[in-house]
């Protein structure tokens, strides 16, 4: 039986299956979408997204246990498309359901393969499959994808988030319980249940939390940014092949990954309308051009930024480089302040760089969702955190520092969710190319002393990799990083003191002096961040810790995310890219 979704659940609100011996209850909760229309949501599979445990008599008695049990899982998440997240089980396996966010861009690789008889039209039905066949780690190893997931098989539940951190899982965790109580995709639906002790908590990035009621909860690392290929620099053989020496094999394959991550991502067979999030910078140009070469029809791109934003131009002339159809949108701070307790709700999360991004992402989805522009926004996000493209990288005396700076902030991905949050509640998938684990694999190998910046150049060693190839041209290649936030108006009227001068005129001032008192954990710093994190409260009361760490730039160089305020930026401007290289030459 696959969970079907039909007018009956919606008369009925409830609806009871049977799983073996244990039975689900499932809620349908009245929502309202992004259109203002009501649509009734499915909720969470048995067990792990049960409000508590608790086993009952059955009134169906099993012959293999007396005792069944009544999970009651409640709403999911408000999204406007409800078979997103719908359960799904399986006739041939009785009892397991699966809850799901998650792109699986090799699942028609893995059906043929396997000869699996699918029963759904959802491409992450082969996770179960998969998960029967392999069992949950193996199976893992074998799925190329964006995920996110909750599984319950029997007396089994499983927690499962990737190592990307694109997509959110969290749990509530009570102090007298071992282990998760209830999970959820959006820390949104387990607020409700917090009961004043509870606390949310992420699943942390490759990581598997599994168990059940009556025996302790484990977590287990599946894989992590850092995980090496099968393949070593030093085991490459032979050496040197065709006059290449080792190295620049490895630079040839970084660049057939970046080629089949994108291409792979655009051909598959669920991907519909697709888009591009075109900022004019290096990584979304490399995007764009593999797109073009790819032949994806209609391809649509997307700009967003003040008047005065000095990106625009490039932008444009991006656009008409791979022949797309281009789209400016204009960025209004003040509107993007009245939209800041809807970002912060969807959202999620009061980190001041999230916000300022998820801001500009609202006004790009909101704009793609009212002209039904796309289904899919390629996101060259996740590139710099790889590379360690900050400027304040700059900063690193040794390969050494470099790395474990790196490893830190990478092991924090503030912000990464948010999109994917963002996007969803306009009905929109956003996927990023550059997370996946081959293509950070392979880059990580190579060693610090490689990666760290150069000649006062950030992402120096990506660069080189790209050069003299198809991928980009040298003009943009050589081309200054701008952050995107930075990017969307100009130098001498950056829209993010627009909206810090509208936040402190909403913040009162003595309450502003004791925020070190209000807010122990992360304390604002500027009225700004106070605003947001006032809105947070206000919407996740007491789940201050939901929100891990805030980011702060590294080596001392500032304390705002915005390079533009760092105290290195004026420096960094000075320096000419391409004709540093030219004079190398």
């Amino acid at each position: 039986m696959l969970v079907s979704w039909d007018q009956e659940f919606i008369a009925d609100k409830n609806k009871i299956f049977h799983y073996g011996c244990i039975k689900l209850v499932i809620r349908f909760q009245k929502l309202n979408t992004v259109d203002d229309r009501p649509a009734w949501f499915a909720v969470y599979p048995p067990r792990v997204v049960a409000g508590h445990f608790s086993y009952k008599a059955s009134p169906r008695k099993s012959k293999s246990n007396d005792q069944a049990w009544y999970p009651e899982c409640t709403s999911i998440d408000n999204i406007p498309y409800a078979a997103k997240y719908r359960p799904i089980s399986v006739d041939i396996y009785p009892g397991v359901v699966l809850i799901a966010n998650a792109d699986i861009f090799n699942y028609h690789d893995l059906q043929e393969k396997y000869k699996f008889q699918l029963q759904s039209d959802r491409p992450e039905e082969i996770l179960i499959h998969m998960f029967k066949l392999h069992g949950m780690s193996a199976a893992l190893n074998e799925i190329q994808g964006e995920y996110s997931f909750i599984l319950c098989d029997n007396e089994m539940s499983y927690l499962v988030r990737d190592g990307t951190g694109t997509r959110g899982l969290y749990y509530l965790e009570y102090p007298h319980r071992s282990g998760p109580m209830c999970a959820a995709l959006r820390a949104s639906l387990l607020a409700s249940y917090q009961h004043s002790v509870g606390q949310i908590r992420h699943v942390p990035l490759g990581s598997i939390i599994y168990g059940d009621n009556k025996k302790e909860w484990r977590r287990k690392v599946f894989t992590t940014v850092f995980q090496q290929p099968s393949y070593r620099l030093d085991l490459l053989s032979p050496p040197c092949k065709n006059g290449i020496s080792a190295l620049g094999q490895m630079r040839m394959r970084l660049r057939n990954i970046i080629k089949q991550n994108i291409t792979c991502r655009s051909k598959s067979s669920t991907i519909g309308k697709v888009g591009l999030l075109l900022s004019g910078g290096l990584n979304s140009r490399v995007i764009g051009n593999v797109l073009r070469d790819s032949q994806v029809k209609g391809l649509k791109t997307f700009f967003v930024g003040t008047k005065s934003a000095h990106e625009r131009k490039s932008s444009e002339n991006g656009a008409k480089s791979i022949s797309s159809i281009h789209h400016d949108i204009m960025f209004d701070p003040k509107q993007a302040f009245e939209d800041i307790p809807k970002v912060i709700e969807l959202a999620e999360t009061y980190d001041t760089s999230s916000i300022r991004k998820a801001l500009l992402l609202f006004t790009v989805c909101k704009y793609i969702h009212q002209h039904n522009a796309i289904d899919v926004l390629f996101c060259g996000e996740g590139l710099d955190d790889i590379a360690g493209s900050q400027i304040y990288y700059k900063q690193a005396k040794c390969a050494q520092e470099f790395q474990t700076t790196l490893e830190n902030n990478l092991k924090r991905p503030i912000g990464r969710e948010v999109y994917d949050k963002i996007g969803s509640w306009f009905g929109i998938r956003i996927v990023f190319p550059f997370l996946d684990p081959l293509f950070t694999s392979h880059y990580l190998n190579f060693s610090a002393e490689d990666r760290i910046p150069r000649f006062g150049i950030e992402k120096y060693f990506f660069r080189v990799c790209l050069d003299h190839s198809d991928l980009i041209t040298e003009e943009v290649l050589w081309k200054h990083r701008e952050d995107w936030v930075d990017s969307a108006s100009s130098y001498d009227r950056f829209w993010v003191k627009t909206l810090q001068r509208l936040c402190s005129k909403f913040v009162d001032n003595e309450e502003f002096q004791k925020r070190d008192e209000t807010y122990s954990h992360n304390s604002p710093l500027t009225t700004e961040e106070f605003l947001y994190r006032q809105t947070f409260e206000k919407i996740f009361p007491d789940q201050q810790s939901l929100v891990p760490a805030i980011f702060r730039p590294s080596f001392g160089v500032g304390t705002d995310p915005s390079p533009r305020t760092w105290n290195i930026y004026p420096q960094h401007l000075c320096v000419d890219f391409l004709a540093t290289v030219r004079m190398m030459i």
